[in-house]
């Protein structure tokens, strides 16, 4: 038995697969890139511009803009144009509650205890600034490090410098 959660993952991958397959376009309520693309293409035809005009870009970039009062994704989250998959209370409550048994959790969690000492984060590293003089990075580059189980005493008791030794100088 599939539980509730897989199911409806199944049903829509099914619903999307279907859809590219017989119209990739009429998942322009759905799908990120048919999103971006018929907004695009929209307002190039009003204007009669191409692709190759700078406005292109400049709407490219703006569909992007995380800043609720600027990108176009959100305002058209706002409108009703986009079929949303979360919640934006699901979406908050998983920016500060990553998942314990992944590399998500060590990442999230030295974001919350050490935005000082946090030079960069990307999916698969952590670049600490512990002084004024270095930059030391812990790769992640396996999905299961840094779970809470592995990290989870680290994070609690040590500073950012404490941590970054810790994890440089062991097998994890």
């Amino acid at each position: 038995d599939l539980s509730e959660v897989v199911q409806d993952v199944m049903k829509t991958w099914e619903f999307v697969l279907e859809r590219l397959d017989e119209d990739p376009m009429s998942l322009d309520r759905h799908l990120d890139w048919v999103i971006k693309k018929r907004l695009i293409d929209a307002y190039l035809r009003r204007h009669n511009l191409d692709h190759s005009d700078h406005q292109a870009r400049m709407l490219d970039l703006q569909y992007h803009d995380i800043r609720p009062n600027k990108g176009l994704y959100a305002r058209l989250v706002k409108n009703g144009r986009v079929e949303r998959l979360l919640e934006h209370e699901e979406i908050v409550q998983a920016i500060n509650n990553p998942p314990v048994d992944t590399r998500a959790y060590f990442r999230g969690m030295c974001l919350q205890k050490y935005p000082n000492e946090i030079h960069s984060a990307s999916w698969n590293s952590m670049i600490f600034c512990t002084d004024d003089s270095s930059l030391d990075k812990i790769l992640m580059d396996r999905p299961h490090f840094g779970t809470q189980e592995m990290t989870g005493d680290l994070l609690r008791d040590c500073t950012a410098a404490e941590l970054v030794q810790a994890i440089l100088t062991s097998n994890h």
